[in-house]
């Protein structure tokens, strides 16, 4: 007996073992089964996901139906006048000065592209004021091909846009929807459509990278949206739409390199173009409101020496004289938080809610003084716009923006653009042209409207003035020496 024990624990311990082992092991092993049951799984995950792929394709296809025939390319053309080639007479240039007023020149005639959307049945059309501006033919093409001769209604060089109509009497045509640009949200889907490199009626997608960008140089009033949908030369004047099809931006500008698309685009937002949208349509003046005050960014250093918890609000470095804010109480250090109810952080974004409040209307400012929150009621005045006059020379001129130096090839170009040039003037018998950029005077460099005015004023006294002028039709710079005649 004592010998057969061992065999039987052991025989015991040995079947216990097994039942153990064959437990564990078949536990966390997944059966044949179970195996089997996996491709099935993802098959109907892939269906389900090819479902939703599908619904999301139809909105950006509904999307772009929706806006696509209130699209229109805007076809331009400049005459611009070059002198003749060939040996220079003076006797024969004296000539021509003498009985018509100029040097013998020939025409070219340069091309345009640019994109508009169709606002009413009668054929207004909103676009960049940029796009149309000292042209002298517009023709415009709708969705269908159908093209129609063009004339300008109304501009805004501040905010870049403009409303141009067709000439002739047309009905019926599809015309486009806004929706609330202030509703955007960053990461948003969006569309851009126009022509882009003449190429009609292309749509490109993106999404909302920014909002309320300033500082771009593309107009005096800036509260951009920045998208990364494709946006290239072209482009300008053509819709930025929401998955609605619903106008939420006004194609604008690019940033490059290498003038084509590098991934940032700027809209000007659609709630900045409506409230003048009237006014453009009937060719009236714009009228802003203003407050009077001159404000900057915050910054952590500001922030800590106002005694600020945080970043936020702009600082007023200076109140104007006899303005709104003077007569309401603004001071000189105080840091405006709210507008009417509004968060503002950026500069930019209190000018355009400032410019488009209508005259006479009372506004509520949050303001930080002296380590407390202040309320000030104010009523906004009218800004007088700065009327540009013809100079001496024969010229008026405006800053150079960024995007007009972008669009010359040289980005960080400083002067002042020609606008217009009077006949029978220095400037134009010195064959000066509008666009040409003034990057001189007297040898002194100029890139605000004060620092040109100042030099040419002082250049007046003596009756000649030496400028350095960038050629805008061939890219070089000249020194021009002119004397009153």
């Amino acid at each position: 007996m004592k010998r057969q024990m061992p065999l039987v624990l052991v025989a015991a311990v040995m079947l216990t073992l097994g039942f153990v082992l064959s437990g564990v092991l078949r536990t966390p092993s997944p059966s044949p089964v179970a195996a089997e049951q996996n491709p099935a799984l993802d098959e109907q995950n892939t269906e389900e996901l090819a479902e939703l792929a599908g619904q999301v394709e139809r909105l950006f296809q509904h999307a772009a139906e929706r806006v696509k025939p209130a699209v229109v390319a805007i076809h331009t053309e400049r005459v611009v006048r070059a002198e003749r080639p060939g040996p220079r007479d003076p006797f024969f240039e004296e000539f021509f000065r003498e009985f018509f007023g100029q040097t013998p020149e020939r025409e070219r005639r340069r091309p345009g592209i640019g994109s508009g959307m169709i606002l009413d049945e009668r054929g207004h059309i909103l676009t960049n004021y940029h796009v149309i501006r000292d042209v002298d033919a517009l023709v415009v093409q709708l969705a269908d091909g159908r093209t129609h001769d063009a004339e300008v209604v109304g501009t805004d060089d501040k905010t870049d846009l403009a409303v141009i109509r067709i000439k002739e009497e047309v009905s019926g045509l599809p015309h486009v929807e806004f929706a609330d640009s202030d509703a955007l949200n960053i990461g948003q889907w969006v569309l851009a459509v126009g022509n882009p490199f003449g190429l009609a009626h292309t749509v490109s997608a993106g999404i909302v990278s920014a909002t309320g960008r300033t500082g771009m140089g593309v107009a005096e009033y800036e509260s951009m949206i920045q998208t990364d949908a494709a946006i290239n030369p072209g482009n300008s004047g053509g819709p930025l739409v929401n998955l609605r099809g619903e106008v939420v931006g006004i194609n604008t500008a690019i940033f490059t390199r290498t003038g084509g698309y590098m991934g940032i685009g700027f809209a000007i937002p659609s709630n900045m173009a409506l409230p003048i949208l009237d006014d453009l349509i009937a060719g009236r003046e714009i009228v802003r409101g203003y407050l009077g005050v001159y404000i900057t960014q915050m910054t952590d250093e500001m922030a800590d020496a106002f005694g600020m918890e945080e970043v936020r609000g702009v600082l007023v470095q200076e109140v104007q004289p006899d303005s709104p804010a003077e007569q309401a109480g603004l001071e000189a250090g105080d840091v405006i938080l709210e507008y009417n109810g509004e968060r503002v952080d950026q500069p930019g974004h209190l000018q355009h809610l400032a410019t488009t409040t209508d005259p006479g209307t009372e506004v509520t400012l949050i303001l930080w003084r002296d380590g407390e929150r202040l309320t000030l009621q104010v009523e906004v005045g009218q800004l007088e716009e700065e009327v540009t006059t013809v100079d001496w020379l024969g010229i008026q001129v405006e800053p150079l923006t960024q995007e007009q130096a972008r669009r010359l090839g040289r980005p960080d170009l400083r002067g002042m653009v020609i606008t217009e040039v009077e006949p029978d003037t220095p400037a134009a018998r010195a064959e000066i042209r509008p666009d040409d950029v003034i990057l001189s005077v007297n040898r002194a460099p100029v890139s605000t409207t004060e620092e040109y005015r100042e030099r040419i004023d002082a250049a007046a006294e003596t009756g000649q003035v030496l400028l350095r002028v960038l050629d805008s039709r061939t890219g070089r710079a000249r020194f021009v020496l002119l004397r009153r005649r």
